[in-house]
Parts: C-alpha cells; sequence; structure tokens
C-alpha cells in the first residue's frame, strides 16, 4: 500500500509505504527527511505518535489511510 497526503506544513505531499510483499514500511515526512520501519506496526505507531489528524488537509483521507493499515495488521 502507498498513500499520498497533504499537509498543512508542507507544500509537497507526504507518502506512506507499506509494502508487505518486499517488506517495505517507510514514510517521507513534511520536512522531506525520510523514516524507516522494521514492521508496519511501528510504523503504524510512529505515525499515531508523531502526526494527528490536524495537521493534515484532507483529515478524512488520513484517518483512512490509519483504518486501512489498522486492518491489514490484525490477524484474520
Amino acid at each position: 500500500m502507498e498513500f499520498e497526503f497533504m499537509t498543512t506544513e508542507c507544500a509537497l505531499p507526504c507518502l506512506v509505504v507499506a509494502d508487505d510483499d518486499n517488506g517495505r514500511y517507510m514514510i517521507q515526512n513534511v520536512d522531506r527527511s525520510g523514516e524507516v520501519f522494521n514492521s508496519k506496526e511501528e510504523l503504524l505507531e510512529w505515525m499515531e505518535n508523531c502526526w494527528s489528524r490536524e495537521m493534515m488537509i484532507e483529515p478524512e483521507k488520513y484517518e483512512r489511510m490509519l483504518k486501512d493499515l489498522k486492518e491489514s495488521v490484525l490477524p484474520v
């Protein structure tokens, strides 16, 4: 899964990659720095601690992305 969304802090979109097939979990932050994670759970934890709904230009899109990521982590 790849998601792009705009924040109030940057004119360029942030990027979230959660690729289970290739084991890639990373974000590109508002300051264009990146973070790489070992698991989708770590990625979600970072997002919930460092980003907020209020930062987003489209907060519903951000909430939907979090929901999709959380659902993909839950065991079937």
